[in-house]
């Protein structure tokens, strides 16, 4: 369930989104309103939480779910390099349990670096600059000359 409007199921060859037809409330009848084509997974989402994933063979697919229109948009791709089933990232993406099925054991991963590359803060010409690893905090100084 999906904020309480939505359900999302997947099939044999796609995964389906389904909200209940404002007309037919009393019925309880669920309307199919979005379909992502050939893909085949586990799902899983957190209560709370904006976006789901999909667990392939190959990939796990993440997607951000609009509060008010409920579609998902494709927010990002991670190969599974882990060849697990099924990945549940935890709320505040530090940690995430992996399993396969059939398994008798399950694998804890932790994050452990925090970065953002996305974002350009300084342009200037860096050369001469000096860099030094801050074990202890996990952290970067670097120094211009």
């Amino acid at each position: 369930m999906l904020f309480e409007q939505a359900l999302v199921s997947r099939s044999s060859n796609f995964i389906v989104f389904f909200k209940k037809s404002y007309k037919e409330v009393e019925r309880g009848e669920w309307l199919e309103y979005y379909r992502i084509e050939k893909m085949r997974g586990m799902l899983y989402f957190i209560r709370g939480n904006v976006r789901i994933q999909i667990t392939t063979e190959e990939k796990i697919y993440f997607y951000q779910i609009n509060e008010d229109t409920l579609e998902p948009h494709l927010d990002g791709v991670m190969y599974n390099f882990m060849k697990c089933s099924s990945l549940m990232i935890g709320p505040r993406l530090r940690t995430a349990i992996g399993f396969k099925i059939q398994q008798p054991t399950i694998t804890v991963y932790k994050r452990r670096c925090f970065h953002n590359f996305k974002v350009v803060t300084d342009t200037s010409n860096q050369e001469g600059a000096v860099c030094c690893e801050l074990s202890k905090t996990n952290t970067y100084a670097f120094a211009i000359g």
